[in-house]
């Protein structure tokens, strides 16, 4: 009996790029992403801990696109890696930066908002409670805790800021991608989360010049008026603080 020749794999004859914290290709109308680990897409691509990663991710995606049909839902997963369709566009921050108009950008920040408005109605049962005294990058003062105490906790979409949102040419419209991870904790982790990444979107390289081209008040209003509850200042602060607490943790372990 003569043995079949295996079909090939097409995964394999894809051309990954490097990122961060996964490889990335497109081809044929798709996206493609692995969860990295190491240096070789293809080791990641069977790696038990990578296809676990984006297993979560697929479940997380799939998840959201149910709550709200501008979070892009995956094709399919093969091992570690996630087939997403291709959005043809440009991502929000290359977007804001470019030749919008102000109408331009307050519509598209406020549909954003829209989003995640309805994102943190959706049902949050299943996902880890998040334990900011222990895991997070600033720790709350006993006027935070008590008002975390107080607080009603939603879903949290860590992926949530402008750089995720990308335009979508064949429905004419934007989508949310990378939601990164899941948990229950409190929504003024991701609007903050939003502004900072907002006000930092020219990135490191441009200086630590702040874009300020969006009104900050009637973001939080368009959030507002549709979100399960009205955002808590003395939370909004705290997380604004601890998101750029993050970041400069992040940047500081890159320069070493």
């Amino acid at each position: 009996m003569i043995a079949r020749t295996p079909p090939p794999d097409p995964i394999r004859a894809l051309r990954f790029t490097r990122r961060r914290e996964s490889w990335v290709a497109a081809d044929d109308g798709c996206f493609y992403k692995i969860s990295r680990k190491s240096g070789d897409p293809l080791r990641d691509l069977v790696d038990p801990a990578c296809i676990a990663t984006s297993l979560r991710e697929y479940t997380d995606a799939c998840f959201l696109h149910r709550l709200d049909g501008a979070v892009c839902r995956p094709e399919s997963i093969d091992r570690a890696c996630i087939v997403y369709p291709y959005l043809s566009g440009p991502d929000m921050r290359a977007w804001l930066l470019g030749c919008a108009s102000p109408g331009q950008r307050e519509a598209a920040l406020h549909g954003a908002m829209r989003l995640l408005a309805h994102l943190h109605r959706g049902e949050a049962s299943g996902y880890p409670v998040k334990d900011y005294a222990r895991d997070g990058f600033l720790a709350p003062s006993p006027a935070v805790q008590a008002s975390m105490a107080a607080r009603t906790r939603t879903l949290v979409v860590t992926g949530f800021e402008a750089r995720n949102l990308r335009f979508d040419r064949s429905r004419g419209a934007w989508c949310f991608f990378d939601p990164h991870h899941v948990w229950i904790g409190h929504p003024e982790e991701d609007f903050a989360r939003f502004m900072i990444s907002l006000l930092m979107i020219r990135g490191r390289r441009s200086g630590p010049r702040v874009w300020t081209a969006f009104d900050r008040f009637r973001l939080r209003e368009a959030y507002e008026a549709l979100a399960p509850a009205q955002l808590d200042d003395t939370l909004l602060n705290y997380f604004l603080g601890e998101e750029l607490a993050k970041r400069r943790f992040h940047a500081t372990r890159l320069a070493r």
